[in-house]
């Protein structure tokens, strides 16, 4: 096709569609898709507070959790999900170091609403709420955090967070005395 026969409206159009195009894959919200915009090779534990009413919907729902000032050095026995009961998985999320960033507060992304359902979690996280999380950090957006298995309340409730009944990447397993 030759641009330069297009009408000035249809290469204007074209333009603003390629700057949308670009924007939209650098934006949070596209990285809330998918796995490959985390560092699947580094399981991390987290621990806090709720710290804001997020959203809660399609096509993910994403809140904020004020971290503990200070985390056990590994992920401490919680609940295991049915769906990560594979040894292959569960070991990996036992076994998953703390968050040691520079972060004090991270942006949580999880399924939305009608498989965090499904998986334990039937209504919207509260403000000042007790979230723990095995999950990854982003690559690019190292404030952004998506688990694999999360637990909620008091109760420590788990909630699995991953299609299948697999890690998304089996991440290798830390070595010992490593962070």
């Amino acid at each position: 096709m030759n641009i330069y026969r297009l009408p000035n409206f249809a290469k204007f159009a074209m333009l603003v569609a390629s700057v949308f195009v670009a924007l939209l894959t650098t934006s949070p919200t596209f990285a809330h898709h998918g796995w490959a915009a985390f560092d699947t090779d580094r399981l991390v534990y987290i621990a806090g507070t709720v710290s804001s009413k997020g959203v809660w919907g399609n096509p993910h729902s994403h809140f904020d959790v004020t971290l503990d000032r200070n985390l056990p050095a590994k992920m401490p026995k919680l609940a295991i999900p049915e769906e990560l009961q594979d040894p292959q998985d569960s070991i990996r999320v036992n076994a998953a170091p703390s968050y040691k960033g520079s972060y004090k507060k991270l942006e949580v992304i999880i399924a939305p609403p009608a498989w965090s359902g499904r998986w334990g979690l039937g209504r919207a996280l509260k403000m000042g709420e007790r979230f723990q999380a095995v999950g990854y950090i982003n690559r690019t957006d190292k404030s952004l955090f998506r688990p694999v298995v999360f637990w909620y309340g008091t109760d420590a409730v788990p909630v699995n967070q991953v299609l299948g009944n697999t890690l998304p990447v089996r991440a290798p397993l830390p070595n010992a005395g490593q962070n």
